[in-house]
């Protein structure tokens, strides 16, 4: 019997106990809705993360009728971390397809984040950030009629698709959060498989 090992085993079972006895992070998901007054409207929502966490938010309107969905996040000092719309084809990621146009134009994103303070800000398509920082804005500010200027020639229509049809002013969209694991938790994790393989040595 390889008495070394037999001295280490009890401490490495004693780490993989920990592990095992430490919670598991869940998920928790929100679900937001609402309705602009015009193109340039905007949804701002600020959260906190305490931890370490992948967040997604994933937009459900497009696929109902309404506009095309854009999400902007800015982290810490207001540095925008991503800016994403529809992935202009239908599969993963798209959304489902809505039955008016054929497209799948929902916004989705999934990226994991330190912990710390956000802002998710949803917006039209079109309407997106003038620079890298939450304060410098957003392009099509001050022009509530974007969309139908652009599309029809009209100043006074909003809500305009790109293939000229009239969509609703209604948005709506998930936010999820789960915590990930700190880089000590795989440590541990590496401590449980030793002291699985030393028990299995010792006892031979």
């Amino acid at each position: 019997m390889n008495k070394r090992l037999q001295s280490s085993a009890p401490a490495l079972i004693l780490a993989a106990t920990a592990l095992l006895a430490a919670p598991v992070a869940s998920a928790a998901s929100t679900h937001y809705d609402g309705s602009f007054g015009s193109d340039d409207g905007q949804f701002v929502l600020s959260f906190q993360l305490g931890e370490s966490s992948l967040v997604d938010a994933r937009s459900l309107s497009y696929a109902h009728g309404g506009f095309a969905p854009v999400f902007s996040l800015f982290g810490p000092d207001g540095l925008m971390q991503l800016a994403v719309g529809s992935g202009n084809s239908c599969g993963g990621g798209s959304g489902a397809v809505d039955p008016a146009t054929r497209f799948c134009w929902d916004a989705h994103f999934s990226v994991q984040l330190a912990a710390g303070d956000y802002t998710l800000v949803l917006t039209q398509d079109g309407n997106l950030p003038i620079g890298s920082l939450l304060a410098d804005g957003f392009s099509m500010v001050g022009q509530p009629h974007y969309t139908g200027a652009w599309f029809l020639g009209d100043d006074s229509r909003s809500f305009i698709n790109a293939d000229r049809s009239q969509r609703s002013a209604d948005w709506a969209f998930d936010l999820g959060t789960q915590g990930v694991p700190e880089p000590g938790s795989w440590l541990l994790a590496a401590l449980a498989l030793l002291a699985l393989t030393a028990t299995r040595r010792v006892r031979g």
